[in-house]
């Protein structure tokens, strides 16, 4: 394209970056939105840049529809009043595509509006690249760029996958920061206004990591009284992708979001569209809560069994759904398929709801209840680095979070829940520490507490 066209192109995108990103930081009636746990740790490294000048590439990435682009129109928005506008860079790769453009002509047509070199540029200057993923040739331009570049933050964002797209040298050079769907206490904040305390939630992380829920009921105070049994199912339901705050019908959005999944990411992680078109199956036999077996899965779709496993690996890099392992030996584990759960709750009752299977009864409740404990446990074993398996034996628990000396076995249910489960698991792996989450009050039966599914969703 034409070296004056594409400079047009990349001043119009600065100068309406503004206009463009206002909707993901302000209501229709100018109120500020809430932030999510995540901005903070944006912020200190843009503080950092700020303090240090030293060039940083941060990576964010995470599942499509946890809010990365609201998260950097409200940096770009907490950046406006202290940096020019020219040096405040957003940029979204799906945008420039359709045009031809890649981004390393973006750069050098900045470079020349700004008559700068990106080697020498005399103040601190933002990149904020969006859907890095649309650009094939995107790692290369940004290792370029950092590696040549003064006075250059770089933040790029993407799928879940988009770690896997850069030079390995690079990663580790960067900063990577996951964004995970919402949790309960983000729910309750975004949609209502809600604050649970951040000390109450460490206090019951505490509490279960340590498996000692005493003293916790003095902690919660008048918090119970903050929301509702209705509040709770909503989250599990609908709650844990930002769309339900703006959606008419979140179940419908979050759909499409895996229809885009399927249409779009899947064809870069080079997916052939017969396979592609079998991926919304395989999500509808996942979400029926069946627990089946490669071979079962590979019967059903009519495909074989490597490609059915090479369908889950790609639905794993995007955090469409994760593997939870048997607990065991090597063996073991190989032999036995892991049980997949949805990253976010409200994706089984998106592919539920678009196959007219959605009922909001006790056994749906059940399996969104488990997918958000498992998501809970999944961010906790990756925060501790402590293993994630379930017990494969029958009758077993549902999940064991183990380190080397200390763990938690958990079960889960809507209703009440008996300790039978829990204990035959204690019994199998040594632990003295067990879990019961369900419907009733705090409470404790020998080595194992009984605790409110409330109170283990405001853990985080």
């Amino acid at each position: 394209m034409e070296e004056r066209l594409v400079e047009s192109i990349v001043r119009r995108t600065i100068d309406t970056a503004e206009a463009r990103l206002r909707k993901y930081v302000f209501t229709p009636t100018g109120e500020k939105r809430p932030e999510r746990k995540p901005l903070t740790d944006l912020k200190e490294e843009v503080e950092l840049f700020l303090k240090i000048r030293e060039n940083k590439l941060l990576v964010l990435y995470g599942l499509r529809g946890v809010g990365k682009t609201t998260m950097l129109a409200q940096m770009y928005f907490k950046l406006l009043p202290q940096i020019p506008r020219e040096r405040l860079v957003y940029v979204s790769l799906d945008k420039l595509r359709p045009l031809g453009i890649s981004l390393n002509d973006f750069v050098q047509a900045y470079e020349r509006l700004l008559g700068e070199r990106i080697e020498e540029l005399s103040q601190p200057t933002f990149l904020f690249i969006d859907e890095a993923h649309y650009d094939e040739n995107f790692g290369t331009t940004v290792k370029d760029l950092y590696d040549s570049a003064s006075n250059l933050m770089i933040v790029v964002t993407g799928s879940s996958s988009l770690p896997l797209k850069l030079d390995p040298d690079l990663m580790r050079r960067a900063k990577k920061l996951r964004v995970p769907p919402l949790t309960f206490t983000e729910y309750l904040l975004l949609k209502n206004g809600i604050r649970i305390p951040g000390e109450l939630s460490m206090a019951l992380k505490r509490a279960f990591l340590n498996c000692d829920f005493s003293g916790i009921e003095e902690k919660l105070r008048g918090v119970l009284l903050k929301f509702t049994e209705r509040d709770v199912e909503d989250y599990l339901i609908q709650g844990s992708l930002p769309i339900y705050l703006t959606s008419g019908n979140p179940l419908e959005d979050a759909y499409e979001i895996l229809r885009k999944i399927v249409e779009v990411d899947l064809v870069r992680e080079g997916l052939s569209e017969t396979t592609r078109e079998k991926v919304l199956g395989l999500l509808l036999l996942l979400a029926s809560g069946e627990s089946l077996a490669y071979d079962d899965l590979s019967s059903t779709l009519g495909l074989a069994k490597a490609t059915v496993e090479k369908m889950i690996e790609k639905l794993e890099d995007l955090e469409v759904i994760f593997p939870v392992r048997a607990y065991g030996s090597l063996g073991k584990v190989a032999r036995k398929t892991p049980k997949y759960k949805f990253l976010a709750p409200m994706l089984r009752s998106a592919v539920l709801y678009e196959f007219g299977l959605f009922e909001r009864d006790s056994k749906t409740l059940g399996m969104l209840l488990e997918d958000a404990v498992a998501l809970y446990l999944h961010l906790l074993a990756k925060e501790k680095k402590l293993g994630l398996h379930y017990d494969a034996q029958k009758g077993g628990a549902d999940f064991i979070l183990k380190g080397h000396t200390t763990g938690v076995v958990v079960e889960v249910g809507w209703g009440r829940k008996s300790v039978r489960q829990v204990v035959k698991t204690m019994k199998k792996t040594g632990l003295t520490c067990g879990v019961v989450v369900y419907n009733g009050p705090l409470k404790k039966k020998d080595d194992v507490w009984f605790v409110p599914r409330e109170l283990l969703l405001m853990m985080l």
